[in-house]
């Protein structure tokens, strides 16, 4: 019996059975803003950012203090926006921790064009609490370093904390309301257990950037994956500086375990509290008055 045969409609469907179905492509991860901080490993950056430079910017703005060193430089998108300055020789060269002291902060790039100034402008900094430390480390009962955030449109001071965690580390920070309907938002940076300082920034279970800090080069990368987040300037300032503090991590424990060895069994610490430490746990509101 002679096969019958086949239909152009049913060759047609016996070829594309045939041919195997490719799975499309798989969606590369969406970088919607890329931030770069690197400090330089000697001071041997004169020729482009000296102590001429620093006299500049000491006089352009009042948030650049004289004991400040320019010492790094911030990429936004690939292209130079920031300095990093702070306080060095108070922060490397005391031998004392009670007398290690860290304030850095961030300014645009100072350029001179027809002797007209451009640039110069305070962008945020963080400063370094050794009481707010203790108070945070009998807390969680873990050294636990604290910073505060400056940012130059607000008067609030968030703080970035370390928290507790049993394997990693673990930091947060809050995102403060600005607007009417703005809503409060606690940012969480889990540490991720690798060389150098590595963490997954989280609000809620997003993850919505990344922070990768390169001990050996000095450089901090940082990768904004939600393009809401990549628009909100608050948080681009907040997780900037986190990135920064990823240099100065590893000796402000060091500095916080030195004083709060004890505090366990006589709930007091030898620490020296100065002046300016006690300031910030003034209460604005009385202040007023």
């Amino acid at each position: 019996m002679a096969k019958k045969e086949a239909s152009p409609e049913e060759e047609a469907i016996a070829a594309a059975e045939e041919v195997p179905i490719e799975e499309p492509p798989k969606p590369k991860k969406i970088v919607y803003k890329k931030l770069k901080a690197n400090l330089w490993r000697t001071r041997l950056h004169g020729e482009e950012l000296g102590i001429y430079q620093a006299l500049k910017y000491q006089a352009k703005t009042r948030y650049f203090a004289k004991d400040f060193d320019i010492e790094g430089i911030v990429e936004v998108d690939g292209e130079k926006k920031y300095v990093i300055a702070f306080n060095k020789d108070d922060w490397e060269e005391s031998e004392d921790p009670a007398d290690r002291r860290l304030i850095l902060r961030l300014f645009t790039i100072l350029e001179e064009k027809m002797g007209v100034g451009k640039g110069g402008t305070f962008k945020g900094g963080i400063e370094f609490s050794i009481l707010h430390s203790l108070v945070q480390s009998a807390e969680i009962r873990y050294p636990a370093p604290v910073f505060f955030i400056q940012t130059p449109r607000t008067t609030s001071l968030p703080r970035i904390v370390r928290g507790h965690r049993y394997i990693g580390t673990r930091w947060t920070f809050p995102l403060l309301p600005e607007e009417t309907d703005d809503q409060f938002q606690m940012v969480v940076a889990k540490g991720v257990i690798r060389p150098g300082n590595d963490f997954n920034i989280l609000v809620g279970k997003k993850k919505v950037a990344h922070v990768d800090h390169q001990k050996i080069t000095k450089d901090v990368e940082i990768e904004i994956y939600d393009e809401d987040y990549a628009k909100d300037k608050v948080f681009v300032e907040s997780l900037l500086l986190f990135g920064c503090i990823c240099f100065f991590m590893k000796d402000a424990y060091k500095i916080v375990k030195h004083f709060v060895k004890d505090m366990e069994t006589t709930g007091t610490s030898d620490y020296p509290v100065p002046k300016s430490e006690l300031t910030l746990f003034k209460n604005p509101r009385m202040m007023r008055r």
